[in-house]
């Protein structure tokens, strides 16, 4: 008897199914965080032009405002229920 017969060998290059969720999961959020990337490279640009055009004619370009964040209502407290004895 020898460990190679009792025990089989593992393969090294087998990767777990956790392994395979994690590199699929990482690779989704790269692939989201590059398309995020992007888009705000894009989006700053076409920002940076609008205000150099408005430079150049002598337009204002008005910052745009966030609509302000709603208050929440105090909430009311439960009614208070009365307390009842029990018939003995």
């Amino acid at each position: 008897m020898t460990k190679d017969k009792l025990f089989k060998p593992t393969e090294a290059g087998r990767s777990s199914k956790s392994d395979t969720t994690t590199n699929a999961s990482r690779a989704i959020i790269d692939a989201e965080v590059s398309a995020r990337e992007k888009k705000t490279e894009r989006l700053r640009k076409l920002r940076l032009e609008q205000e150099a055009q408005a430079e150049a004619t002598g337009e204002t370009v008005a910052p745009i405002k966030k609509p302000a964040a709603k208050k929440a209502a105090p909430k009311k407290p439960a009614p208070r229920r009365a307390i009842t004895q029990r018939p003995r």
